[in-house]
């Protein structure tokens, strides 16, 4: 990847923090390119240079809303503790954003098997699962004979089962940090070693 200058970098972060406040406002059919590119003062051409579609624009927000997670969980440890850190993360970064995040959740439930959107959201995070249970097993985390395919699935869906209930009303935002993590958290007790299950049992129910 081609490195950029510290001008640049900021030139782009103001882009995206833009972009995100368009979509949060507006939603995704919202965001303009013109408009934006007078919010964040670079020219069209510039825009659409670094950013070659809305859609393209829009992702590259939402991927670094992601990679911040990513920083913030660096130093959790491996396996299981690190899948809960990164679901906590998850939770602080939708509580402080909840316009984007029902914004790009909206995106997500219209979109197209095939769309960039759902890798980013679906088979992102089921992979990042993915390598988290792997750990977990690798670790004696796990009880033998785990499927890791159908649970990475469960997390997921659990994840965007939480969400939607948010977004529709179900789930208050001062509950939907204990409902998010509470519930993923449950959905791994049945398949947690003994000592792990007592452990993390106690902290599902808190959640809860």
């Amino acid at each position: 990847m081609k490195s950029i200058t510290p001008r640049q970098q900021d030139r782009r972060n103001k882009i995206l923090e833009c972009t995100r406040q368009q979509v949060a406002v507006r939603g995704y059919d919202g965001v303009n390119m013109r408009e934006l590119a007078d919010e964040a003062d670079v020219s069209t051409a510039t825009l659409y240079n670094l950013f070659k579609s809305k859609d393209d624009l829009i992702l590259a927000a939402s991927q670094d809303l992601l990679s911040d997670v990513v920083q913030q969980t660096k130093g959790s440890g491996r396996g299981i503790a690190h899948l809960v850190a990164r679901i906590e993360a998850y939770a602080e970064m939708i509580i402080a954003n909840p316009k984007y995040a029902d914004a790009m959740g909206r995106m997500l439930f219209t979109a197209e098997p095939s769309a960039p959107v759902v890798n980013l959201l679906i088979s992102q995070t089921r992979e990042q699962s993915m390598r988290e249970l792997r750990e977990m097993r690798e670790d004696n985390e796990l009880l033998d004979d785990i499927d890791l395919e159908r649970l990475s699935r469960d997390i997921v869906g659990v994840t965007w089962s939480v969400i939607l209930m948010w977004m529709k009303g179900f789930i208050a935002m001062h509950d939907f940090r204990r409902e998010y993590v509470g519930r993923i958290v449950g959905a791994l007790l049945p398949w947690l070693t003994p000592e792990l299950d007592s452990r993390y049992r106690e902290k599902a129910g808190i959640l809860l």
